[in-house]
């Protein structure tokens, strides 16, 4: 069979290398994550950067790194975003903005930073994934302009479920003799994978040049391979994970309770949920309030965390946990599977029960 071009530029029968970055681009990025942009939560900001104590500093988002931020819908993640922005628009630097699904809301945003005008505001808006592509790997001239300090993307995960179908239903088009070959059945499973990997590289190459990179990703469930049905970003594994170093997993406990948790911090993961790394919150008209949680006089951490960071970001499925499934949020380098399911949708339960 001939070889095909995509519509993305990949070859229907070689899979593209991903390009690393030089070793003075790190260097690079290593000296501007000394200059974190504020989130606006003082406890955020310290778990963020664990050496703000020792440094002096106030901590935040670093620079030179790329941030991950995700959760199911209406957990927060814009509001958070929100709320990074305004703060770096405060201090008088720049700041891009490249919306993929809803529009930026504006006058939030002019309420939170405590003016009208958003001069140092750079706005794209990208309603295709060959457009967010284009944008990142081929920018236009003095992009990113210089004093860029934040480059925000909500969310990077929002144009990639039209493009590329779930392994389910691919599998579904082998069966039904509409995909002979299984070599072109690997490379559309692979399809995504190539795409998101170039993706993340070309936002490290961008964070490389002194700016906080923050990727806003949506959330997926999984059954394979987990005692329960988890959450998960719906970008990970391969190129992603790695270009990936710190990662922000928001989740609600019960409706009015609102969690942010570290899961990843410059590069190292953390197996284990520490009191620290998790972090109360609740959305006011005025931006994002960290909540101070009443300690168990039996325990160095809230109850409710706890509970909830045994059950999040599990490498490992352990069949004796008794914690029910709601709520519960899961990071792996192996997304995609044949039992990815949204929430509600019980016809594709009952299919494949």
């Amino acid at each position: 069979m001939s070889a095909t071009t995509d519509l993305f530029g990949l070859d229907a029968q070689d899979t593209q290398p991903v390009v690393s970055i030089s070793a003075s681009q790190s260097l690079n990025a290593s000296e501007f994550s000394r200059e974190p942009v504020s989130t606006g939560l003082t406890r955020l900001d310290q778990a963020l950067d664990g050496a703000s104590q020792d440094l002096q500093r106030s901590g935040g988002v670093l620079r030179g790194q790329v941030t991950e931020v995700f959760g199911p819908p209406g957990v927060g993640k814009t509001a958070l975003a929100l709320n990074i922005a305004s703060n770096a628009l405060r201090e008088g630097e720049k700041v891009i903005w490249i919306d993929t699904s809803s529009p930026i809301p504006t006058p939030r945003l002019q309420a939170l930073t405590s003016t009208p005008s958003l001069d140092n505001l750079i706005y794209f808006r990208t309603t295709t994934l060959p457009h967010l592509l284009a944008l990142l790997c081929n920018p236009p001239k003095d992009f990113p302009p210089p004093e860029t300090s934040l480059l925000i993307i909500d969310s990077v995960s929002s144009l990639f479920p039209s493009y590329f179908p779930n392994p389910a239903e691919l599998k579904d088009r082998q069966t039904q003799g509409k995909i002979t070959d299984k070599a072109q059945l690997q490379w559309l499973l692979n399809r995504k994978w190539n795409v998101s990997s170039e993706l993340a590289t070309h936002l490290s190459r961008l964070a490389s040049r002194g700016i906080a990179v923050l990727a806003i990703n949506q959330a997926h469930t999984k059954i394979k391979g987990q005692p329960r049905a988890t959450l998960q970003p719906l970008l990970a594994g391969g190129g992603w994970e790695s270009n990936i170093q710190t990662r922000i997993a928001m989740y609600r406990d019960l409706p009015d309770k609102r969690f942010m948790e570290i899961t990843k911090r410059n590069g190292r993961v953390f197996p284990v949920r520490m009191g620290e790394m998790i972090i109360p919150f609740r959305i006011e008209t005025d931006g994002l309030r960290e909540v101070v949680e009443v300690v168990d006089q039996k325990s160095s951490m809230p109850p409710q965390p706890r509970a909830q960071a045994q059950a999040l970001h599990q490498t490992q499925p352990t069949p004796s946990r008794k914690r029910k499934a709601s709520g519960e949020i899961a990071d792996s380098q192996d997304e995609d599977s044949d039992e990815e399911y949204d929430w509600n949708d019980e016809s594709l339960l009952e299919s494949k029960t």
